[in-house]
C-alpha cells in the first residue's frame, strides 16, 4: 500500500482524524484496492467488465457502490480465476455453518497489517506491558493468528491454549489458568459460558481460576449487555470486551464504553445493504458487505458476508472516530417470522430481561410455524417466577403475532455457535 499525504504518521493517529480526513483516505485506499483486484485478479476484471464497470474510476464513494456485489458462491463458482490470484503461505477456511467452506490464503505483508488493529483492541481491553495473556489456539480464525504478535509487540508474554474450546477440555483450560496465572484471556463466549454453567454446578471454582485475570476478550457470539456483565460477574473478572470479525477481513473490538465494537477502518472498509444491495441509514440493519483495505493475501471487495449488521447512529463518546457496527448474527443464527427476521440475539435480550433467565441457553426453533407468524424458543430450565410475562414481552418488542416458548426443564444443550436449530433435534415435532 503506497504512502500518501494523508497516512497516518502514527498507527493509531487515525483513530483520532475528523471523519471528513478519513473517508478521503477511504477513497484512496478502496482505488488502490480496486487497481490491484481489476490488474491481478481476473475473476474481478472479468466480472466488472461483464457488469459495465469495465476500466471505471474510483473517484467517489458513490463510483465504488457501483461495483458489483458478489457472494461466497460466486467466489466457489470462479475457482482458480479468483483463488489462484492470492499469494499467501497459511491457509484459512471461512465458516462452514454457511454451506460450502471458501478457502483463503494470509501472507507476511497481510498479517503485518492486521497485527496493528489487534494491538489496538487488546489496549482497549486494557492490556499493558509485563502482562501475560493466554490465548486461544491461532488456528481458530485469521484473526487470532495476530494475536501473539500484537502480545509480544505490546511488551507482554503469551501462552496458548492449544486444543478445542468444548466442554471436555473445561478441567484442562482451568488447569492451564493455574499453572499460567494470566491477567488477560482471550477465548469464545460459547466456551465461557459453558464454564459458568458447570460452575453454577458445582464442578468448577472459576473465582479462584480466574483469579488473576483483568481482561477477558470474548469471540464468536455477539454478547447482549446483560450477558457481558453477567460473565465478568460470574467469572470475577474486571472487564469483559467483545471482539468481532469475519475471516474475509472485517475487524472490531469493543472499546472500554462497551457501545457496540469500532471498526477497525484501517484494514477494512464496510457496509451493510439492503435486499437490493442498497446502503441502509445508520441505526438500520442489513447486509454486512466487506472490502479489505489490504491488497495482499485473497483479495476481498464488496464480499457479502450474509451476517446481519447494523451502524450506531452517533459517534462513540470514548472519542475515537471510527465507526461501531454490530453484528447481531448470521443467516444460519437467525428465522423469518412471518415477513420479519428474528435473530437469536434479538431475543435474548428479551429473555435475559429477567434476571433468573440470565445464562440460560436460549436457541430458536425453525419450523413450520414461523411462516405463519409464530416464533418458538426453546429456553433451558423450568419456567422461573419472574418469567411470566416474557411472550408477551418478546411479542411487543420483536413485532411478531406469537411466541411460543418450550422449557427444556433438566435437558440442558450445549453452549455453541449455532443459536437456531430444527426442532427435532430435541425431539420436537417440525408442526
Amino acid at each position: 500500500m503506497r504512502e500518501n499525504s494523508q497516512t497516518p504518521e502514527r498507527p493509531d493517529e487515525i483513530e483520532r482524524w475528523p471523519r471528513a480526513r478519513l473517508e478521503s483516505w477511504h477513497l484512496e485506499r478502496l482505488a488502490e484496492v480496486v487497481a490491484h483486484a481489476r490488474a491481478n485478479v481476473p475473476f474481478y476484471s472479468a466480472r466488472w467488465l461483464q457488469a459495465g464497470f469495465g476500466e471505471g474510476q474510483i473517484e467517489s464513494l458513490r463510483d465504488f457502490e457501483r461495483i458489483p456485489i458478489v457472494s461466497k458462491q460466486d467466489l466457489i463458482k470462479a475457482r482458480e480465476s479468483w483463488a489462484n490470484s492470492a499469494d499467501g503461505p497459511v491457509g484459512f477456511s471461512t465458516r462452514g455453518t454457511s454451506g460450502e467452506p471458501l478457502v483463503l490464503w494470509l501472507d507476511a505483508a497481510e498479517e503485518e497489517i492486521y497485527i496493528r488493529p489487534t494491538m489496538r483492541g487488546f489496549r482497549w481491553a486494557g492490556f499493558r506491558p509485563a502482562m501475560t495473556a493466554l490465548l486461544m489456539s491461532p488456528v481458530w480464525h485469521r484473526l487470532a493468528a495476530c494475536e501473539a504478535h500484537a502480545v509480544v509487540r505490546l511488551g507482554g508474554n503469551c501462552a496458548f491454549f492449544w486444543g478445542s474450546l468444548g466442554a471436555d477440555n473445561m478441567d484442562s483450560f482451568v488447569r492451564t489458568l493455574f499453572s499460567v496465572r494470566p491477567e488477560f484471556v482471550t477465548t469464545t463466549a460459547p466456551f465461557l459460558l459453558a464454564m459458568v454453567r458447570r460452575g453454577a454446578q458445582g464442578g468448577l471454582d472459576l473465582a479462584e481460576a480466574f483469579r488473576s485475570v483483568e481482561s477477558v476478550v470474548a469471540v464468536g457470539l455477539p454478547l447482549t449487555p446483560r450477558m457481558r456483565e453477567f460473565l465478568a460477574e460470574r467469572l470475577g473478572v474486571g472487564d469483559v470486551f467483545e471482539r468481532a470479525g469475519t475471516q474475509e477481513g472485517a475487524a472490531l473490538d469493543d472499546c472500554r464504553l462497551h457501545a457496540m465494537p469500532h471498526v477497525h477502518e484501517d484494514v477494512c472498509y464496510l457496509e451493510v445493504v439492503d435486499a437490493n444491495g442498497a446502503p441502509v441509514a445508520p441505526g438500520r440493519r442489513g447486509r454486512l458487505v466487506v472490502t479489505k483495505l489490504a491488497p495482499a493475501g485473497s483479495v476481498f471487495v464488496r464480499y457479502d458476508t450474509g451476517d446481519i449488521a447494523a451502524f450506531a447512529v452517533d459517534p462513540c463518546k470514548c472519542g475515537c472516530g471510527f465507526r461501531r457496527l454490530k453484528i447481531y448474527g448470521r443467516p444460519e443464527s437467525s428465522v423469518m417470522v412471518g415477513e420479519r427476521m428474528i435473530t437469536a440475539y434479538d431475543v435474548r435480550i428479551g429473555v435475559e430481561r429477567d434476571s433468573a433467565l440470565l445464562g440460560r441457553n436460549v436457541l430458536l426453533i425453525r419450523d413450520r410455524s414461523a411462516a405463519s407468524g409464530v416464533l418458538t424458543v426453546a429456553i433451558e430450565g423450568e419456567r422461573s417466577d419472574g418469567a411470566e410475562g416474557v411472550e408477551e414481552r418478546l411479542c411487543a418488542e420483536l413485532g411478531v403475532e406469537r411466541v411460543k416458548i418450550l422449557w427444556l426443564g433438566g435437558l440442558r444443550i450445549n453452549w455453541g455457535f449455532r443459536q437456531v436449530i430444527d426442532g427435532r433435534e430435541i425431539g420436537i415435532s417440525n408442526g
